[in-house]
C-alpha cells in the first residue's frame, strides 16, 4: 500500500488488487481537513507485479488531483 499523506490538499491511498494473474490498483483520494467522502476509483492498468500496479495508481491518482484543481480556479 502506498500512501501520500499531503498532495495538493489531498490524501492518496493506493492498494493493489489482483485481476486474473495481474494486477490493478484501488485509489482514495480524500481532501484534507474536510469530512468530504474519499472520490474511490478502480484503475486498470494490469501490472505484473503488485508494486508497479501501485505506482501507476499514484501517478493516476496525482494526474486526478491536479486536473480538478484546474477545473476549481
Amino acid at each position: 500500500m502506498i500512501v501520500v499523506s499531503d498532495y495538493r490538499g489531498h490524501r492518496i491511498e493506493v492498494d493493489a488488487v489482483a485481476v486474473d494473474g495481474r494486477w490493478n490498483a484501488e485509489v482514495r483520494i480524500r481532501r484534507t481537513l474536510t469530512q468530504e467522502k474519499p472520490h474511490v476509483e478502480s484503475v486498470t492498468c494490469l501490472k505484473l507485479t503488485p508494486k508497479h500496479a501501485e505506482w501507476s495508481g499514484e501517478i493516476w491518482a496525482r494526474r486526478w488531483i491536479d486536473l480538478h484543481e484546474r477545473k476549481r480556479e
